[in-house]
């Protein structure tokens, strides 16, 4: 189904949806409806929204901002190890998103990086729930641009703790020998599910390839193909050669 209802709306209610403040995605008038606990005709309003035209949206859970603060300290290991190693001491203590605000407001030069993570998250979620319900947007400006390009040799930089690893036997018909891989670069990672549909169509339409694989960590996200010469396969068993 195709909805007039701007990304942001979306983002906001699946942010603020909670177990007092009810959201529901009214898709024949196209807007987001809130329904709290604390409004008079609570319970009749609730009752409006049973039909087939709502979706309900999920309250947000304390895991759910947990496991954001989490892939914070592990995106800012690089920057500060020693920081990061007390923000994760302060997630195990009673009461973590105390600890964790309190810590931030001592290190206000990661403050802004946190919010720009914690709104790259919840953007992340937003799509993949948009993705689970099948749901697309009028308004496509929200989703960044799939550029996905086949390297040449010379132009192939995996990261080095993938180095070696390669094809070693397809799994079809046993052959080990002349196994070509293709290497492709995206220019975004794939963050959600909304990205990844995307990859997959245009490595299906552009490359006519259904089976590939993903190998992060280096500048770029690289994507790879293998075939089987002999038997054309694309079910290929990969590892670290000795």
């Amino acid at each position: 189904m195709k909805l007039k209802i701007p990304f942001d709306e979306i983002k906001d209610a699946l942010e603020t949806a909670s177990f007092e403040h009810h959201c529901f995605v009214d898709k024949s008038r196209h807007e987001i409806v809130f329904i709290s606990e604390c409004e008079d005709g609570y319970e009749k309003n609730l009752k409006k929204v049973e039909g087939d035209d709502f979706i309900a949206i999920e309250p947000r859970m304390p895991d759910d901002d947990f496991k954001v603060m989490e892939s914070f300290i592990y995106e800012i290991q690089n920057d500060n190890f020693a920081l990061a190693e007390r923000f994760h001491k302060a997630l195990e203590r009673t009461k973590p998103f105390r600890n964790f605000k309190e810590l931030l407001n001592l290190h206000p030069e990661f403050r802004e990086k946190w919010f720009e993570h914690r709104d790259k998250q919840i953007k992340n979620e937003t799509m993949n729930w948009l993705c689970i319900n099948d749901i697309k947007l009028e308004d496509c400006s929200f989703m960044p641009k799939i550029e996905i390009k086949e390297l040449k040799p010379p132009e192939v930089k995996i990261p080095e703790e993938f180095e070696g690893f390669s094809p070693v036997e397809c799994m079809n018909c046993k052959n080990k020998y002349g196994i070509k891989t293709r290497y492709f670069e995206l220019n975004t990672p794939a963050e959600n599910m909304f990205i990844e549909k995307e990859i997959k169509r245009i490595m299906k339409e552009k490359y006519e390839l259904e089976r590939y694989g993903h190998i992060s960590g280096g500048e770029k996200e690289i994507l790879t193909s293998s075939e089987c010469p002999k038997c054309k396969s694309g079910e290929i068993f990969e590892d670290f050669k000795a």
